[in-house]
């Protein structure tokens, strides 16, 4: 059999490496269209300064796998269109035009950067304006700022990646304004957390956070850029655009193949697309919500790997289903950990479900031991089964792995007072004797009655 993979990164190596253990026999051909393999992309801010290397992402070269796994992976080989009746995929290399038949077909094209239609913006792309998306984007911006250490940076988007090089230019000593479009960060942090915690931690630090505003050009001014916004004009020496990305699904719509959520390839529990001899894994394809059943796209790494390799088995015939999802993330903002699982309020209501919640705060220690902060626990529970639905931790420790805890309950299906009977570690370095997620299990079951 020979199968395809588009895509070498995440999930298109996870499909391969598994795909090749599950067949040592099969012709496994994968099309890259960059020069970088299988590298670890949500580590790019943290390699922006001068001391980091952005070549340590990298998991493994091309060469390994090739000389190890048996794998035909082709660098710089772009394919631009798919031909699902005559399973042939058709493309160009430094060579010119190429075609190959195919078996079987896994699409792990990933996602796009998605720029706002921001005017004067190409003319500084890659010269002032930066995306931070793919390590070659790393090594674009640290050759930048090697050459001319930015001291203002204006970050334009305050999701993930936004925020945590906020942090990172502003440890490198850059004054940093955030620019973002819609009336709040984070949307789905409960209002307390977000300005109490998350914008007191930018004001902390220095960085001024402009939400509710739009970019509307870009200018030249002397070597600095003008940001002209809705609110203000600022100047910078470096723009980093980081408005989100977009599922890479544009082959798969030209090939015919159906779309789910936010546009990404819509595949079944075996991740298998409306085509029986395609497959879709990573950020290019959906999943399905662990609550509410629907479709939903989540471009997260541990659902990007575990896709990969689950589409590796299936296209060799294991039928391994892939788990639904319930979008738990982490992320870093200098000393607070903010993390999330499941529903936030607006997208419960957005479910048609009534539900009640409760919000508290705990140490992160035992009073006697030293150290450690404070830590706001939200939970959200539907009002007639009293399940757990969601969960939002802020706090500057004890949040990236309690969080856990709380997906644990919600995938098992625990109501608030089963949350509340679960019998967790404790000692006084790592918390009170009363977890606060036991606390906050215990406010909401209150407010439940």
């Amino acid at each position: 059999m020979r199968l395809i993979i588009i895509g070498a990164v995440a999930a298109g190596m996870s499909a391969a490496s598994q795909a090749r253990r599950r067949s040592p026999d099969s012709e496994i051909i994968v099309l890259e269209k960059t020069q970088d393999v299988s590298y670890g992309a949500c580590g790019l801010p943290y390699k922006l300064p001068p001391y980091e290397c952005m070549e340590d992402l990298q998991v493994m070269s091309a060469e390994r796998f090739r000389a190890e796994r048996n794998l035909d992976l082709r660098l710089g080989h772009e394919v631009t269109r798919i031909d699902p009746a005559a399973r042939k995929v058709f493309g160009t290399n430094a060579e010119g035009a190429f075609a190959l038949g195919y078996d079987k077909l896994i699409l792990c094209t990933g996602a796009r950067v998605w720029a706002p239609p921001i005017p004067r913006l190409a003319e500084f792309w890659g010269h002032g304006a930066y995306a931070l998306k793919t390590l070659e984007d790393g090594r674009v911006i640290k050759a930048a700022m090697g050459a001319k250490p930015p001291k203002r940076v204006v970050v334009i988007g305050a999701g993930y990646i936004g925020l945590e090089a906020t942090e990172n230019f502003a440890e490198m000593g850059a004054k940093v304004t955030v620019v973002e479009a819609l009336p709040q960060i984070l949307p789905w942090l409960p209002e307390s957390q977000r300005e109490r915690l998350v914008q007191g931690e930018a004001a902390a630090h220095g960085v001024e956070m402009l939400v509710g505003t739009r970019v509307e050009a870009l200018k030249r001014a002397g070597e600095a850029i003008r940001v002209e916004t809705s609110g203000q004009s600022l100047e910078a020496d470096l723009v980093l655009v980081a408005t989100g990305v977009r599922p890479e699904a544009e082959l798969a719509a030209a090939a015919g193949l159906k779309r789910g959520a936010a546009g990404a390839i819509a595949v079944n529990d075996y991740l298998q697309t409306s085509d029986e001899h395609i497959y879709a894994a990573g950020d290019c394809a959906d999943a399905r919500h662990a609550l509410t059943g629907q479709s939903v796209w989540f471009p997260l790494a541990l659902r990007a790997n575990r896709s990969g390799k689950l589409a590796g088995d299936n296209v060799m015939g294991l039928e391994r289903p892939a788990p639904p999802v319930l979008g738990t993330a982490v992320f870093k903002f200098f000393g607070l950990e903010v993390a999330r699982v499941g529903l936030s309020q607006q997208e419960a209501d957005d479910a048609g479900l009534s539900t009640a919640s409760a919000e508290i705060v705990s140490s992160t220690r035992a009073g006697y031991y030293g150290g450690g902060g404070k830590l706001s626990v939200w939970l959200l529970a539907e009002r007639t089964t009293r399940k757990l639905l969601g969960c939002c931790m802020v706090g500057p420790e004890a949040a990236a792995h309690k969080i856990d805890t709380a997906a644990a309950a919600i995938h098992a299906g625990m109501t608030v007072e089963q949350v509340y009977d679960m019998d967790l570690a404790y000692a006084p370095p790592f918390g009170p004797s009363w977890s606060p997620l036991l606390i906050a299990a215990s406010r909401l079951g209150k407010v439940l009655g």
